[in-house]
């Protein structure tokens, strides 16, 4: 009996202890934030209920944390996940530093869904959308039926979301079919 309750104690406490295994949920809101940057980057632990421990970041230390390149909470085993889901990373080089680092053109696209033009001076570069500022009334449709997003202002592109975003952004037929919708 004592053995009985001793392993009833030990099986009761370990799961309390341990709980159902955290994962981790990456995504970005496409708007302009915090020190003028155009995308704000965001991990989350999902832990099979609800998601928690948020934190946002620049986009160097995203790409580092999502490609396995530092270690963290979000990403402890290292996991390359642009590999995993076919986002392809380049290499470059700081012109002051001479320092190399990972960048993600996928990650630099995404402000085209969101403006008609770069919404900074010393581009011209064009966008995607067909307002000047957000996409238009059947483009926001689109982007909720699409990516489960409400307001392109506010919520982020999440998860399994968040990586069919990036994998569209690089696909010309996508960007052809999202500049068509009016």
């Amino acid at each position: 009996m004592r053995r009985f309750i001793v392993i009833f104690i030990w099986f009761l406490s370990s799961s309390i202890l341990w709980g159902p295994r955290s994962t981790p949920v990456f995504g970005v809101n496409v708007s302009i934030g915090a020190n003028s940057q155009i995308n704000t980057y965001v991990c989350y632990l999902y832990n099979g209920y609800s998601l928690n421990r948020k934190r946002i970041m620049d986009k160097k230390t995203f790409i580092k944390f999502v490609s396995g390149e530092w270690p963290s909470i979000y990403n402890p085993n290292r996991i390359n996940y642009f590999e995993e889901h076919e986002i392809f990373l380049t290499e470059k080089t700081e012109e002051m530093t001479l320092k190399t680092y990972s960048d993600c053109s996928a990650l630099d696209s995404l402000w085209k869904i969101r403006f008609s033009t770069f919404p900074f001076i010393n581009n011209n570069e064009l966008g995607w959308s067909n307002k000047l500022f957000k996409p238009s009334p059947n483009q926001e449709i689109y982007l909720k039926e699409r990516y489960n997003i409400n307001h392109i202002d506010g919520e982020y592109f999440l998860d399994s979301n968040f990586w069919l975003l990036l994998s569209d952004v690089t696909n010309p037929k996508w960007v052809i079919n999202y500049k068509s919708i009016h």
